[in-house]
């Protein structure tokens, strides 16, 4: 789910009125990103609202690729007109380090709090199936589940599974408003037995997430696109007295995410989107542990993040149009002004540092998409490209040319 300021944004959800042509989360990804993935309409809608499967039937893809190594590939059959079958190979929402050590407001992690630093590589890659169908003129249905495991043991046992689990209802009220509902749910276990023989294990490694957003015309051209998101997630975990004598640890987190806004989905002409938007998110966050117990002794819980907050308001604007019948042209524009309180209280009994902190992110996105003989090409174009003189042709000098790309192809 690209945490935190503009990848926390990623999260996100709400819907659009652009074609489904050109629909990938690199597409997204260069419109702005965020929200976007659930407002503007894609087939990156179908990660966070799978009823929209039915959309997007009889089509291959690799996604959000980053040279040989892709993000996510899929195959969505077709196998009737109203349900499609998904088949899919992704880079795990649980990825590297995230399994326990997902930060909070503070920066503070369960693992750390526990004195615990995974060793293996985690769940960075899972396969998954799903399932979408339309029910009648105006409903849709949609769910998938995604699995992931690894295992590096050797002397040690080291090893961890994840699973994700997603179900997604929508309304159609019209022709041509509609409502979308989708809840999220995660789990995740581990082992990790050190050289000293002393054992972590998981107490509770579980997220949950709710997404609603509308689509309502307002006007002959334009929509609006509301979207609210809540979402929970608990990471702890649990160490045992290990064979010289040292007792037990444990670290636990908590956190919560609230955000909500609307976009307006505007289409002054046929291949033409412009789609503005405002939004509003707030999260908090605890952490508490204990790395280093007196051996025997009992267990001294000390306060890492004591109850951290942060509140982001973001807007900004999303726009594309065919420059040709085969090439389309992208770019996205957003502000973050984000405020974080951070109210911080060290271990066994250290006085406490309260942080107040204000920062204002802006950031501009650009891309092309590419459509020949049923084959479509995204590119999230890194936005040095455009003004880096004659290394633009080789993009020599900008980190590379493209961000991030996808290929896929309709038949």
């Amino acid at each position: 789910m690209k945490h935190l300021r503009i990848p926390l944004l990623a999260a996100i959800i709400g819907t659009l009125i652009a074609t489904p042509a050109f629909a990938t989360q690199t597409r997204i990804n260069s419109l702005s990103g965020g929200e976007k993935s659930i407002t503007v309409r894609d087939q990156a809608n179908i990660w966070a609202l799978p009823q929209f499967l039915p959309t997007y039937g009889n089509q291959v893809d690799v996604d959000g690729t980053v040279g040989a190594k892709y993000g996510t590939m899929s195959v969505r059959y077709s196998l009737t007109d109203d349900a499609v079958l998904l088949l899919y190979g992704a880079s795990s929402p649980w990825n590297k380090g995230q399994i326990v050590n997902t930060e909070s407001v503070a920066k503070a992690t369960a693992g750390a709090a526990a004195g615990f630093t995974p060793t293996q590589d985690p769940t960075n890659h899972q396969f998954g199936l799903g399932f979408g169908t339309r029910i009648g003129e105006g409903m849709r249905l949609g769910t998938y589940l995604g699995i992931g495991g690894h295992n590096a043991s050797s002397a040690q046992e080291k090893s961890n599974t994840a699973i994700d689990f997603n179900i997604g209802f929508g309304l159609d009220l019209s022709e041509t408003n509609s409502i979308d509902f989708g809840l999220h749910i995660g789990w995740a276990t581990f082992t990790d037995v050190g050289a000293q023989g002393d054992l972590f294990l998981p107490n509770g490694l579980f997220n949950i997430g709710l997404v609603a957003k509308g689509e309502f015309q307002v006007h002959q051209i334009a929509k609006i696109v509301p979207y609210l998101m809540f979402g929970h997630d608990t990471r702890g975990i649990a160490h045992t007295a290990d064979q010289i004598g040292n007792g037990a640890k444990q670290g636990s987190s908590s956190q919560t995410t609230i955000s909500l806004g609307t976009d307006l989905a505007i289409s002054p002409a046929e291949g033409v989107t412009v789609q503005p938007g405002i939004g509003l998110m707030y999260r908090t966050s605890t952490v508490t542990g204990n790395a280093t117990p007196v051996p025997g002794g009992p267990v001294n819980i000390g306060t890492l993040d004591n109850g951290s907050s942060e509140i982001t308001p973001y807007y900004g604007f999303a726009a594309e149009a065919n420059a040709f019948d085969w090439l389309v042209l992208r770019v996205g524009a957003r502000q973050t002004i984000t405020r974080t309180d951070i109210g911080s209280t060290a271990p066994n009994g250290a006085p406490s540092n309260e942080q107040h902190v204000s920062k204002v992110d802006n950031v501009v996105t650009t891309g092309f998409g590419i459509n020949l003989r049923g084959w479509q090409i995204d590119l999230n174009v890194t936005p040095q490209f455009f003004n880096n003189g004659v290394f633009a042709v080789t993009g020599a000098g900008t980190g590379g040319f493209a961000a991030d790309f996808a290929i896929v192809y309709d038949w």
